[in-house]
């Protein structure tokens, strides 16, 4: 064979560069006593040079390919470990970066008789902000790009960082007088979407194994827990004496109703269920403590025409149950409760069918607590409320964490227009003058309770006018100074420039856009090196 035929076999990787030498080294010993011609000496320099760049380019060609495994493998044990939050045994992720890379050699042979596949390590390390790196690496031989038999080894690896917080949200959302049917269609349209794009990941089918659960909590003057799942809850929640509060009995005595929980009763009958608890000055709702024998039960006593559809009105004559002290006795009426959502609140979940099903629910109420609704988004995420007497999950909420471990978040939508504020005044306990504290008071004591848990607030509202001028509008003056310390300042704090959520809703999905961004932080996996 001659000389250019051995180039040409050795640049088709049929030929060793050892043999070229040997060829050229028989080449030129028969040429021996001979002047070697010029043309010859350039010929056959040439083809050394071609050799030499052949061998450069197949090595940092078979190099890069084995870069782009190790890189498939990294991203591999990444997303496993994603999923198990950082537990998997490294004998596991050995094992599946040896297959990753096996199977991402192609099919060159030659480069994959170099690599031993048994020199593939997973090494695992953390960074400074509660992240996780796993470094793949493997070790092969390269020739040696001079024309010569040396063989050099060459550890190739790359590196990923995990972080893999479980991460639990609760999105509030208004059901009140202020919001019209075309609110509530809109609200519905943003709730599925952010469930959909939070709970789906639609965007990264590889986080679908991630820990991430939401609730959802519609409110007005109050949160309805009712739960036909759970038909006890109301007499395992209730205080002492709650079911039977001194200033109905005599509704009681008339023989309609026995009591809170009797089925008869109007809100009984309407699936409805509001409780409230720790209204006291400084008590914040007691929303991180467990429920059993905690809550006294929101009732209204109104006109048949404030009362709410799903039950009628029961009517009896007795005194005052707004003033049990006066002893006038005239028609009474006990309604259905307006102010008790529709749509009940639903505990964590990773169903969208759930979240869709719920705010399917949804309808417009009457007047509107903030507070309330805020301490009940807290609960949501509060482990005390874990179990068979409390939300009913054996495992959820998770406990409380840090920066590093559990995520918890509110996600608080608002219309802030108007001048008007509502306080905790309805049903609080009776004859307790000490019931209620200020509201301004009310939203920074629950803030610093909610903020001392690690939970991270989001607030989005709606309210016309420039959006950066804070401090404009009632909702900010009474509402505010609390405000920011939930959302640990403005920064995490959204206003659409419309009168109603329908108008607004292309504002609000573009601040959701945002604020999932940031919780989506807590929950990646990229490739660093």
């Amino acid at each position: 064979m001659s000389i250019a035929s051995f180039v040409r076999e050795r640049m088709k990787g049929r030929v060793t560069v050892n043999q070229l030498q040997i060829k050229l080294a028989e080449f030129t010993q028969c040429e021996s006593g001979s002047a070697m011609p010029f043309p010859v000496l350039v010929f056959i320099g040439a083809l050394l040079a071609s050799v030499y760049s052949f061998d450069t380019s197949r090595m940092i060609d078979s190099a890069s390919q084995l870069k782009r495994a190790t890189d498939a493998a990294a991203m591999a044990v990444g997303y496993t470990e994603l999923a198990s939050s950082n537990t998997g045994k490294n004998s596991d992720l050995t094992t599946l970066a040896r297959n990753y890379i096996g199977q991402n050699l192609g099919l060159d042979s030659g480069l994959a008789e170099q690599v031993d596949l048994s020199t593939v390590r997973v090494q695992k390390g953390e960074t400074s902000d509660g992240a996780v790196t796993y470094k793949v690496s493997v070790t092969t031989s390269f020739e040696a790009p001079e024309l010569g038999t040396k063989v050099e080894d060459k550890t190739i690896f790359s590196t990923v960082e995990v972080m893999s917080r479980p991460t639990e949200v609760a999105m509030m959302l208004p059901n009140t007088i202020t919001e019209t049917g075309s609110d509530i269609a809109a609200l519905k349209r943003i709730g599925k979407q952010f469930a959909k794009d939070f709970i789906n990941t639609s965007n990264d089918q590889n986080l679908d194994d991630v820990k991430r659960w939401m609730s959802l909590i519609p409110y007005s003057q109050s949160v309805n827990v009712y739960d036909a799942a759970d038909s006890g809850r109301l007499t395992r929640w209730a205080a002492p004496g709650a079911l039977n509060p001194s200033e109905l009995r005599s509704l009681f005595r008339t023989g309609k109703v026995n009591s809170l929980a009797d089925e008869r009763f109007p809100d009984r009958a309407a699936n409805l269920l509001c409780l409230y608890r720790g209204l006291g000055r400084g008590e914040n709702f007691f929303w991180d403590q467990p429920p059993s024998g905690q809550f006294n039960v929101y009732y209204r006593h109104d006109l048949p025409e404030n009362g709410s559809p799903g039950a009628p009105p029961i009517s009896w004559q007795g005194p005052n149950p707004d003033f049990p002290d006066t002893l006038a006795i005239d028609t009474r009426w006990i309604v259905a409760d307006r102010g008790c959502p529709n749509a009940p609140l639903l505990p964590l979940t990773n169903e969208t069918e759930k979240v869709d099903e719920r705010l399917d629910q949804m309808s417009t109420r009457f007047n509107v607590n903030y507070t309330i609704a805020l301490s009940w988004a807290a609960a949501t995420l509060s482990p005390q409320m874990r179990g068979s007497n409390g939300w009913g999950d054996n495992e959820l909420p998770l406990d409380f964490g840090s920066d590093n471990s559990n995520y918890k978040a509110i996600i608080m939508l608002a219309n802030t227009t108007g001048d008007w504020f509502d306080t905790d005044s309805y049903n609080y306990y009776p004859n307790r003058p000490d019931s209620t504290s200020g509201v301004e008071q009310r939203f920074v004591d629950l803030c610093r309770s909610i903020r001392s848990k690690n939970i991270h607030v989001y607030f989005i509202g709606v309210r016309p006018g420039d959006p950066t001028e804070f401090g404009r509008v009632l909702f900010d003056k009474v509402a505010g100074p609390g405000m920011l310390i939930c959302t640990e300042g403005a920064g995490n704090m959204y206003f659409a420039n419309a009168t109603n959520f329908a108008e607004g809703e292309s504002q609000i999905k573009s601040a959701l856009e945002d604020i999932a961004k940031d919780i989506r932080r807590n929950y990646y996996v990229r490739l660093i090196n």
